[in-house]
């Protein structure tokens, strides 16, 4: 750490050690919201010289960000980009992380004096506090508010050298989406950001609920001068009038999360009713006009865009189409992954895109490591709810004392050990967005009971609590068992069944894809990235011949052993496992490869060290500081045998 220059950093210092001694802290030493993420950071295990932020990030995970994160980056770069020219030669690096912690889009760094800063904010990084410990972005998505953090009120000692401050960016539906951050050098306490970075991160909310389909678009205020201003409130309905959508402001002037249901948002926010201001709205267009709402407010109200057309009507009280909205228009089609692009596929993906964007519910069906999840991503960001969380759960890995819990939720008090405050459950996680449940096949009988409840009435109940909350997202289900012959032996509900299977979607074994010499050249592609590999006659003649009874997950950790082993650009049969090599021969030359062995045929002790490292190494996805800890060693050591197996080509941070 550098030298102390300021009063700032003598009282952070001071905090610090009070921290490492257990002792409380003294008000007016370091920020409150800071405190609070030291002491969290602790609970995470974290230590102050852990060095966790300089590993490598592949290639293939950052097309897989790109991919997953593209709805969200094409409202975060257009303003983000504005942000950054507007900041000149200020040396600000901007960056945005999702909601989960990791940076999706940076935009500066190419100078010298950034660089450090560039490298702790390089896009696939894991800034959330259970990883990187106290930061702005990190802390910001904690607290769900703008953070400041600086110098040595950063966690981790590696990330001293930072000042940051960070916003959090809220989803039409009032969830996360992510956050905003600006970091530079830490020189002064006195950081100028906050604002700019606070309006840049409202420009993106509202183009979120700019970019709802098929909606009328409302723009509010206490001020009617401030109506056709960026600082107003945004509203998206829907054409028989139910709330799509709405930006922070909105959501507070209207007080619309205490209102009992988002369904039922839009007929009950305006005093005049829902008709009523159809008609105003049709007379007065963009000229605002006062409205009395639902909480006693005045609020001025105009149009967005053009005057309504007659579609727009009065809802009637006939509860939304499981899964959507009524009324809500898919998003933009997106286009389908490569994992999924078998010819013979095509059209049944096509029929689950519309059924499932007219809430239709998808049961995907096929073998385990067949891309189920890749399929459901897939639907969720090319359906009306691309914008809000996609939440997955495995419901065969979550022993079942637990499911319920982990499913619906429960308040304080619940049960011995349950968390102070209580559990929002995995459907209220999953409110404005898509929620996952895999292996749905195997859920305990006594649950699926409640679970038919819940997406009968879309409302739930926590555990240990008589309140309903009303629930608003899609739902997908997938299994690799028969559901219908499970159900004829009495483990599955029927009714249950008819509900989850509106339109099932069977996704085919490997060895039964006409595209998989396609497929193996698009997943060698990504696990070679920057670089390019290639495939020996014998190998790929290996890899068509076998079984994949693992499937795409089994056959992409083929393809990363052999670009982890292969050497001059090209896999050969030496370096696939040996249960794919086994009635393959293997050519003379490979010979050279394989390892030294003794009279009884066993390994040599250096073969046997190597082989433990490189599975190590892989277990934790080429993460040096994970290996390292895995196997007790100091990461210098790691870097030189990761070198003398020539698994390691660069310089080490060490």
């Amino acid at each position: 750490m550098g030298p102390v220059h300021t009063d700032f950093d003598t009282k952070v210092l001071h905090a610090r050690r009070l921290l490492r001694e257990g002792r409380d802290i003294p008000t007016g030493l370091v920020a409150d919201e800071v405190q609070r993420s030291w002491s969290r950071s602790l609970e995470h295990g974290l230590r102050e010289h852990d060095r966790i932020l300089f590993n490598p990030v592949s290639a293939a995970q950052l097309r897989r960000l790109d991919e997953t994160h593209r709805v969200l980056l094409t409202h975060v770069e257009p303003e983000m980009q504005r942000l950054f020219t507007a900041l000149g030669n200020a040396r600000w690096m901007l960056a945005c992380l999702e909601a989960r912690g990791t940076v999706i889009k940076t935009l500066g760094g190419q100078d010298q004096e950034l660089r450090d800063i560039a490298t702790v904010l390089h896009p696939g990084r894991n800034l959330s506090e259970n990883v990187a410990g106290t930061s702005a972005p990190g802390c910001a998505l904690e607290e769900r508010r703008p953070v400041i953090v600086r110098g040595s009120e950063h966690f981790l000692e590696e990330i001293h050298m930072c000042a940051c401050a960070a916003v959090p960016i809220f989803n039409p539906s009032g969830d996360l989406a992510g956050v905003l951050n600006a970091s530079r050098h830490h020189h002064a306490p006195s950081i100028g950001i906050l604002e700019p970075l606070a309006l840049t991160a409202r420009a993106i909310e509202n183009r979120m609920v700019d970019a709802l389909p098929d909606a009328l678009h409302l723009r509010l205020h206490y001020s009617a001068e401030l109506v056709g201003t960026p600082m107003c409130g945004l509203l998206a309905i829907s054409r028989d009038g139910r709330l799509l959508g709405a930006n922070p402001l909105a959501r507070q002037l209207l007080e619309l999360d205490l209102l009992p249901g988002i369904e039922q948002c839009a007929q009950t926010v305006f005093q005049c009713g829902l008709g009523p201001l159809l008609d105003m709205l049709r007379k007065h267009g963009r000229t605002p006009s006062p409205l009395h709402c639902h909480n006693g407010v005045r609020l001025h109200v105009c149009l967005a865009g053009d005057a309504p057309p007659r579609t727009f009507t009065t809802p009637s009280p006939r509860p939304a189409a499981a899964g959507m909205a009524a009324g809500a228009a898919p998003a933009a089609r997106a286009s389908t992954p490569s994992m999924l692009a078998d010819p013979k596929l095509s059209l049944r993906i096509h029929q689950a895109e519309r059924a499932f964007a007219r809430g239709i519910p998808v049961l995907i069906g096929g073998e385990t490591g067949t891309g189920k999840e890749v399929l459901a991503h897939h639907l969720h960001d090319g359906g009306p709810r691309a914008s809000g969380p996609f939440v997955a759960i495995n419901c065969s890995a979550i022993p079942s004392g637990l499911i319920e819990s982990e499913l619906f939720g429960y308040d304080d008090g619940a049960f011995t050990g349950a968390r102070r405050g209580g559990m929002a459950g995995r459907f209220e996680q999953a409110n404005g967005g898509t929620l996952f449940l895999d292996e749905i096949g195997d859920m305990p009988l006594e649950l699926q009971a409640r679970l038919l409840r819940v997406l009968q009435e879309r409302t739930l109940t926590r555990l240990g609590s008589t309140r309903s909350i009303a629930l608003d997202c899609s739902v997908i289900c997938a299994t690799h068992r028969d559901l219908a012959r499970r159900v004829a032996s009495g483990e599955f509900r029927e009714d249950l069944y008819y509900r989850v299977n509106g339109l099932r979607v069977t996704l085919p074994a490997l060895r039964e894809r006409s595209d998989l010499d396609a497929l193996i050249d698009h997943l060698l592609a990504r696990e070679a990235a920057p670089a390019t590999l290639t495939l020996s006659p014998a190998a790929r003649d290996c890899l068509r011949r076998h079984d994949w009874p693992g499937n795409i997950r089994e056959l992409q950790q083929v393809l990363r052993l052999g670009a982890a082993l292969a050497e001059a650009g090209c896999i050969d049969l030496v370096h696939l496992p040996s249960e794919l090599t086994g009635t393959c021969a293997i050519p003379q030359a490979a010979a050279l490869h394989e390892p030294a062995r003794h009279a009884d045929g066993s390994s040599t002790l250096q073969q046997t060290e190597a082989d433990a490292v490189l599975a190590a190494f892989l277990h934790h996805n080429g993460n040096v500081s994970a290996t390292a800890r895995a196997l007790g060693i100091a990461r210098a050591t790691l870097y030189r045998k990761l070198r003398s197996y020539g698994l390691f080509t660069g310089p080490t941070d060490a």
